[in-house]
């Protein structure tokens, strides 16, 4: 998706429940399209999660269309992948931001995703680059540099709310190289 905004492809400003599901049942077809859809479209932000609606009736596809668009202003330079992330190549010192799926959660996909082969990897690759993970928990050796609670909806009547805490977590090592440098 955001190669083919890159490109110039133009977004829609408005997708109806019946484009909503077309999309949905047909994938392949324009992949740009899909990936736009299938998040900006959606209910909390969640592969096809559901046709995003409410009460006020948002606009929900040109509300992510203009968020999305303000961000590209400073991403055009970016070069996208879709790739497993043990799989990306990390030239010297690189500095890497990851939000993989929270643990516990349905993940993005069919597959359920690994965290503690994840983790294992975050820790690996920490030695020779500057490793951010965002997550909502992280095994003993990870330290959070920064948190920040927000509550989360699971359905449309905002019946089901609960307040999580997102944290941004290092490995132990870097903590401590960072703490030295009075960085934190």
């Amino acid at each position: 998706m955001f190669n083919g905004v890159k490109d110039g492809y133009q977004l829609p400003e408005y997708v109806s429940e019946e484009q909503y599901k077309y999309i949905r049942e047909h994938k392949d077809e324009d992949s740009v399209l899909t990936g736009f859809v299938c998040f900006g479209c959606s209910f909390g932000g969640k592969w096809f999660g559901g046709y995003a609606r409410n009460k006020t009736g948002t606009n929900y596809a040109l509300q992510s269309k203009k968020s999305l668009m303000k961000d590209m202003n400073t991403l055009m330079n970016a070069r996208f992948i879709c790739e497993d992330y043990r799989n990306v190549y990390l030239p010297d010192n690189c500095v890497i931001y990851a939000d993989p799926p929270y643990n516990g959660t349905t993940g993005y996909g069919k597959e359920k995703f690994d965290s503690q082969a994840f983790w294992e990897y975050a820790k690996e690759i920490s030695k020779n680059h500057l490793v951010f993970v965002s997550e909502q928990s992280a095994p003993q050796d990870f330290k959070s540099i920064w948190d920040k609670p927000f509550t989360r909806t699971l359905d449309v009547n905002k019946e089901n709310q609960f307040v999580v805490t997102e944290h941004l977590y290092v490995h132990a090592d870097t903590y401590n190289m960072l703490k030295k440098e009075n960085i934190l």
